[in-house]
């Protein structure tokens, strides 16, 4: 038989056994005759057809195996096997809240409502009289505080301390009335009752 065709047999044979190993377990022996077949395969085409060949046959060892162990293990949890091994894969219901659950909490986004522990930054808050599971935008919210609900995560709100009202203290202070005399000035009436008008017409001598 020509050496090119023992080349392409133990080729196909490596990976054909490979791709078998995946789906029969077989304590790494059918790994190991793979493995046996396919060195086979690139010695005998460095030895009979010259380095241009075997480094050719290297090549196509190397993007062969990725390939077919790829394929074997994208369909290995089709088979009998793979699904006795692997396990199921979640229901929506388990990895998703339920929708509607979702739908309620979003319709309290904006409301107002208390910590009703410290929020570190997890907690619970009190709203419209139900306790509600959140967690805190912007860090630790002390119990009691007034918060408002920004937006849902999960199954919980998300919430951050509510602003309060500008402080007295912070308003523009009222312009002051001109009316007046001006602060600290003389009083022009008690001025003119004060001033000597005789003193004028007295002629000098």
């Amino acid at each position: 038989m020509a050496a090119p065709l023992w080349i392409a047999l133990l080729l196909l044979a490596g990976l054909l056994v490979m791709a078998l190993e995946v789906f029969v377990p077989s304590g790494g022996v059918l790994g190991f005759l793979s493995a046996v077949s396919l060195v086979a395969a690139v010695a005998m085409a460095f030895m009979t057809r010259g380095a241009a060949a075997g480094v050719a046959v290297l090549a196509i060892v190397c993007g062969a195996v990725p390939a077919v162990l790829g394929m074997a293990f994208r369909f290995f949890p089709r088979t009998p096997l793979g699904r006795r091994v692997l396990p199921p894969p979640p229901a929506p219901d388990d990895v998703v809240p339920d929708a509607d659950r979702r739908r309620s909490l979003r319709g309290l986004v904006g409301r107002a409502g208390r910590a009703a522990a410290d929020m570190l930054p997890w907690g619970v808050v009190s709203l419209d009289g139900a306790m509600h599971e959140a967690v805190s935008e912007s860090g630790v919210i002390a119990a009691g505080t007034v918060v408002e609900v920004v937006g849902v995560q999960g199954a919980a709100l998300v919430v951050r301390p509510r602003a309060a009202t500008p402080a007295a203290a912070d308003r523009p202070a009222p312009a002051p009335d001109r009316s007046g005399p001006p602060p600290g000035g003389p009083n022009l009436s008690a001025t003119l009752e004060d001033f000597d008008f005789e003193g004028l017409d007295q002629p000098e001598t």
